[in-house]
């Protein structure tokens, strides 16, 4: 009867744990040198780092909680099958100067924004396949879980020199 009790209960929780981690948070090891140092910045790769991600930023909700330094994940606009962790540097309707093109800008449009890794060299984001839906955004990580030493580290915030390539609204320039 014992027994019982604790299958049901295990049963019953099966449900809940797939739709909280689907569409509230859930934990995702991060790949990859793209977001060194503020990811995975142990260059030796002996750990990676495993990140808390807020789902609930998905939809309507993408414009009330994301903000310009936040590090999301996404769905690659190629590849549907990979999921991609880059920063927000720019959202709707901001300029930005890409990488290498120091005399143009890109203008942001509505329901779209610009994502770049921290490591701009080793990173595949905007800089090449230029401004991506909010559609595509997955997650928010919040927070490093694991390694240990890492526990907690907050991830918000933009590196210094990306904000001088970035005008919010186009007309006033954030660095």
């Amino acid at each position: 009867m014992y027994w019982r009790r604790i299958a049901a209960g295990t049963l019953a929780s099966i449900p809940v744990i797939i739709f909280a981690s689907d569409n509230i948070a859930s934990l995702q090891m991060i790949t990859g040198r793209s977001m060194q140092p503020a990811l995975n910045p142990d260059s030796n790769r002996l750990w990676r780092d495993v990140v808390l991600v807020d789902k609930m930023v998905r939809g309507q909700m993408s414009y009330q909680r994301l903000r310009r330094g936040d590090v999301v994940t996404f769905y690659s606009p190629f590849n549907p099958d990979l999921l991609l962790v880059k920063r927000i540097i720019a959202m709707p309707h901001d300029c930005v100067v890409p990488l290498g093109r120091e005399n143009s800008f890109v203008r942001v449009p509505k329901g779209h924004c610009w994502v770049e890794g921290d490591e701009s060299f080793h990173s595949g984001d905007s800089n090449s396949f230029g401004p991506i839906p909010l559609a595509l955004v997955k997650g928010k990580a919040t927070r490093v879980v694991w390694p240990p030493q890492r526990f907690g580290t907050g991830l918000s915030g933009m590196p210094e020199w990306k904000l001088k390539r970035v005008f919010a609204n186009g007309v006033t320039k954030l660095g």
